[in-house]
């Protein structure tokens, strides 16, 4: 745990954020009175939400179906009935 001044604190403020993201409790006092704590912020991910596109997600009838050796090969008429 380290306690350091308000104006230490502004004149080593990188080296106070090393030993924050080292695990080190940092506490900035004022008035003879801790008054601020220093600590490390990681973004937690958002949560996904099952079903959120639910009905939004729309395949045609036929996306399961083979496709023929033309589309494969790279023929250009294989491509034209495609939308």
């Amino acid at each position: 745990m380290l306690n350091i001044s308000m104006q230490d604190a502004k004149d080593n403020l990188s080296e106070l954020i090393n030993l924050v993201e080292q695990g080190e409790d940092v506490f900035i006092i004022g008035n003879n009175k801790a008054k601020i704590k220093l600590v490390s912020f990681t973004e937690k991910p958002k949560a996904r939400v099952f079903g959120q596109h639910r009905n939004r997600v729309i395949m045609s009838e036929d996306f399961n179906d083979s496709l023929s050796d033309d589309f494969w090969l790279g023929n250009a008429s294989a491509h034209e009935n495609i939308t």
